[in-house]
C-alpha cells in the first residue's frame, strides 16, 4: 500500500489515501470519490471550491476506502488550502471566530444603556445642586472681598471682564481658595491679615463658628501675586499664623541678592 496525501473535493479537509484503492474516502463528510481526483487536488488547490455538500451516511459494514495517515511536509500545501474558499459556507477557517459571530443580546444592550442613562441622571443631580449652591455662597463672598483687599492694603483691580473679575478670583469646592494680583510690593504681614480677613467672611457666609478654628482656618488658601514675589498662606486645623506664609522670590530678584552677598 502506498499512501499519498489528498484533499476531500466536497469540503476541503486534508486526507490520507491508498494509492492502490480506485476510491478514497475523506472522515470528515464521507464523501467518497476517485483517488487521483484527491491528489490532484492536493497538489494544485489554488481556485478549487468546495461545495461542501451533505454526503448519505455509509454503514459501519461497507467497504472503507481509507488509510493510515503518513506525515510528510504538508504544511506548504495547507496553506495552499486555507486559502481556498468554501463554496457554500464562505469559511475560510473553521474554528475562527469572528467579531461578527458575537453579538450582544438586546435585553443585555438595553439593560447597560438604562444602567449609563441612570448613572448619568445621579450624577447630575449631585453635581447641578452642589454647583448651585457652591456659586451662591461665592457670589455673597465676592460681594465682601472689598473688605479683604482692603485688609492686606492691596492695590488689585475689581473691574471684570465678561463677568469675571480680572484682579482676584475665588474658587475651590468650598470657596476655600482665593488669588489675588496686586500691582505693588507686599509682605507677610498683610498677607496675613488679608487671610484672617477671608477666612472670618467665608466663615460667616458658612455658618462657622470663629471658635472652631478647623472649619474656619483649615484648606483654605490665600496667594498673593505681587511685584516682589508671590506670597502663599494655607490653613489648617491648628489655624494660621503669619510665618506660614510662604514666600517665592522672582528669579531676576533673587539672582541680584545672590550676586549682592
Amino acid at each position: 500500500m502506498a499512501t499519498r496525501q489528498g484533499i476531500c473535493k466536497n469540503c476541503g479537509s486534508l486526507i490520507t489515501v491508498d494509492t492502490n484503492d480506485e476510491l478514497c474516502e475523506c472522515l470528515f463528510c464521507d464523501c467518497v470519490f476517485p483517488t487521483t481526483e484527491a491528489i490532484s487536488i492536493y497538489e494544485n488547490p489554488d481556485g478549487v471550491e468546495f461545495p461542501n455538500l451533505p454526503q448519505p451516511k455509509r454503514e459501519t459494514k461497507n467497504v472503507r476506502h481509507t488509510a493510515t495517515p503518513v506525515f510528510d511536509n504538508v504544511v506548504e500545501k495547507a496553506v495552499k488550502v486555507d486559502k481556498a474558499t468554501n463554496k457554500e459556507t464562505k469559511v475560510e477557517k473553521l474554528f475562527e471566530i469572528s467579531p461578527d459571530d458575537i453579538q450582544t443580546p438586546k435585553n443585555v444592550k438595553r439593560n447597560v444603556w438604562l444602567i449609563t442613562a441612570i448613572c448619568i441622571v445621579i450624577v447630575l443631580g449631585i453635581s447641578i445642586p452642589l454647583f448651585v449652591v457652591r456659586h451662591g455662597h461665592q457670589m455673597n463672598i465676592d460681594e465682601k472681598i472689598r473688605t479683604v483687599i482692603s485688609s492686606g492694603q492691596f492695590t488689585v483691580s475689581t473691574e471684570r471682564d465678561d463677568g469675571y473679575a480680572t484682579g482676584y478670583k475665588i474658587s475651590g469646592l468650598s470657596n476655600n481658595k482665593i488669588s489675588i494680583v496686586t500691582e505693588y510690593d507686599t509682605d507677610a504681614s498683610k498677607v496675613f491679615n488679608a487671610f484672617k480677613s477671608y477666612c472670618a467672611i467665608r466663615g460667616e457666609e458658612y455658618g462657622y463658628d470663629s471658635s472652631d478654628i478647623a472649619h474656619y482656618y483649615d484648606d483654605v488658601v490665600l496667594t498673593v501675586y505681587a511685584p516682589n514675589g508671590r506670597f502663599t498662606l494655607t490653613g489648617d486645623k491648628n489655624g494660621a499664623t503669619e510665618d506660614m506664609v510662604e514666600v517665592l522670590v522672582p528669579e531676576e530678584e533673587a539672582e541680584t541678592t545672590t550676586a549682592e552677598s
